[in-house]
């Protein structure tokens, strides 16, 4: 049993890390905000950090605590970097001194989306935006200074306990009689049940270094949308448009699908495809108003 301490545990992927970990682990769930049983720990607050870290005695740490607001990071930089690069390397630093290993959790943003295949651990990013930069700044923080680490990246995070495009469309859908989805961007889907098995696995099997953790399959917002409203039962008007019609402050990655090399020949994991997750997060919460 290894003892665990989550950051950003109340947030919608740190909340399945949470559930995932507490099976078979001691864990500390920690948050900016005490709630739900979740300590207050603010990663930018060294002194905090480290006394947390004291007299817990994690053998991981699991950063799920992140500014994910992409747009509004445009004129937040101070605070995006604040969180992202500044906050990772706190727990960088915490974690080389404790001796814990530190699973940093990461985003597709870091590669610029000129590609033609999904891109695995050894692509070179290229990140665009200041929520982006700040993300792979962050990456190059715990590398620098975390010796025992693990870069778990996601994309396009989806499942129960927080905002996301799922929910989001499902519920507009209902609403009105027709939407309006970007069919020019392309990713890769991740259930965040479906991470945080991931992180789960890659821990406990010892791996260091990038991992990618999303599910398998490349879709554009346009299928995203359209597959979740038939899984839902929903009849509804999509029209596709492209990026210049919905225009936003942050540049996104036209195409920044994920290929799980590591996971796939070092642990013999194969996500399942973003259609299944979708399926099940559908059935289970596609109801949610």
């Amino acid at each position: 049993m290894a003892r665990v301490l989550i950051t950003g545990a109340l947030g919608m992927l740190g909340q399945r890390m949470t559930e995932a970990f507490s099976v078979a682990h001691e864990v500390l769930a920690t948050a900016r905000n005490a709630g739900s049983g979740a300590q207050a720990l603010d990663i930018t607050d060294e002194a905090a950090l480290a006394e947390c870290v004291a007299v817990f005695k994690p053998d991981w740490i699991v950063n799920c605590a992140a500014y994910t607001a992409v747009d509004k990071a445009e004129v937040e930089e101070a605070q995006a970097f604040r969180s992202n690069a500044h906050g990772a390397a706190a727990l960088a630093r915490a974690s080389a001194a404790s001796g814990a290993v530190l699973l940093h959790v990461s985003t597709d943003f870091v590669f610029s989306g000129a590609h033609a295949a999904p891109c695995d651990e050894t692509q070179a990013v290229a990140p665009v935006g200041v929520y982006a930069c700040s993300k792979e700044a962050g990456e190059r923080e715990v590398r620098r200074i975390a010796p025992e680490h693990v870069i778990l990246r996601v994309a396009w995070l989806f499942g129960p306990g927080g905002k996301n495009f799922v929910d989001t469309i499902l519920k507009v859908a209902r609403t009105r009689g027709a939407l309006r989805v970007v069919v020019d961007q392309f990713g890769s889907p991740t259930f965040t049940c479906d991470a945080a098995q991931a992180a789960l696995k890659a821990l406990e099997a010892g791996l260091r270094g990038t991992v990618h953790a999303a599910n398998r399959g490349v879709v554009s917002w346009y299928g995203f949308a359209v597959e979740a409203c038939r899984l839902a039962g929903i009849k509804v008007e999509i029209t596709p448009i492209s990026t210049s019609d919905w225009p936003t402050p942050a540049q996104r990655p036209e195409y920044s699908a994920l290929h799980n090399r590591v996971l796939e020949e070092r642990l013999g994991l194969f996500q399942r495809t973003w259609q299944e997750a979708l399926a099940e997060h559908v059935a289970l919460h596609g109801d949610a108003r």
